[in-house]
């Protein structure tokens, strides 16, 4: 398991759940002393991490990330006749380049989308997506049906999990922008946040966000499962460097990136969705 952020911890804990022998690498090595803990081992190295396993599991910020970490000279050579399962983010283009390089480096390689947050990561009804060969599918589903009983294998279609997680957060990011002027028109009208927030039911990502607005707390907060507006920045860029991929209309991921871009240089990065009502705010 290489990357143990948030979700990459969730995902050693599940295999070490389900009595799998696993070897982890973090970019900062104290997070492997609690998974060490469980079981697992640690590795000094992304080499000594690859040479450890015939299946690799990366989830990292991004591909260019993977990319970096894999195609180091001390690391690129140990890649023949392994799998890599790529369970960061990113756009179909990039899953496309990666299933090239990998089989040039005569590795398998399988493109995942998680979707889900990392309290559900091994849960009956977790939703992971995956592509590539069916083969290489089919060899290692038991250990990935471990990370989320809902396991979707797409086909041979190597972009299919990114384009179809992107299709998801574009939906959200509209649902996001169109919350922030729900919520502006309101006060606009004097009508308070609670009163919006009670139009949803309770668990409804609108309620939780309308709460917010009318606390006046736009802190990253526990008690949801938002991540902040720089995060979500990230997100809009990627749609847009999807939709220049491939060449397609890219007027609505521009148009949220401009407000996304706004919310952070405004300082508000770093808090929950619901600030950027805080942007529309102005004149």
């Amino acid at each position: 398991m290489i990357g143990l952020g948030a979700m990459g911890t969730a995902l050693a804990r599940a295999l070490l759940s389900a009595e799998h022998s696993v070897t982890v690498w973090n970019r900062s090595p104290e997070k492997l002393a609690p998974l060490e803990a469980l079981g697992a081992s640690a590795a000094a190295s992304v080499a000594d991490a690859i040479q450890s396993s015939p299946v690799i599991l990366v989830c990292i910020d991004n591909y260019a990330a993977t990319n970096k970490l894999l195609g180091a000279d001390d690391v690129v050579s140990h890649i023949s006749g392994r799998t890599v399962i790529q369970l960061s983010t990113g756009t179909p283009k990039e899953a496309r380049d990666s299933e090239d390089w990998l089989r040039r480096c005569g590795g398998d390689y399988l493109d995942g989308a998680i979707m889900e947050y990392p309290k559900s990561i091994g849960a009956a009804d977790a939703m992971i997506l995956i592509a590539g060969s069916e083969a290489v599918f089919e060899r290692h589903r038991s250990m990935l049906e471990c990370l989320g009983g809902d396991l979707r294998y797409l086909g041979e279609n190597i972009a299919a999990p990114a384009a179809l997680d992107l299709a998801s957060l574009s939906y959200s990011l509209g649902k996001y922008v169109g919350f922030a002027h729900a919520a502006r028109l309101c006060e606009s009208e004097r009508v308070g946040a609670d009163q919006f927030a009670l139009m949803f039911p309770v668990g409804d990502r609108a309620r939780e966000l309308a709460e917010i607005v009318h606390a006046g707390a736009y802190e990253l907060s526990s008690l949801y499962d938002g991540a902040s507006i720089r995060v979500w920045e990230g997100v809009a860029q990627r749609l847009q460097a999807q939709a220049l991929d491939a060449e397609i209309n890219s007027e609505i991921p521009d148009f949220i990136s401009g407000i996304f871009k706004r919310a952070v240089a405004a300082g508000h990065g770093e808090e929950d969705l619901a600030a950027l009502i805080k942007v529309l705010r102005g004149a």
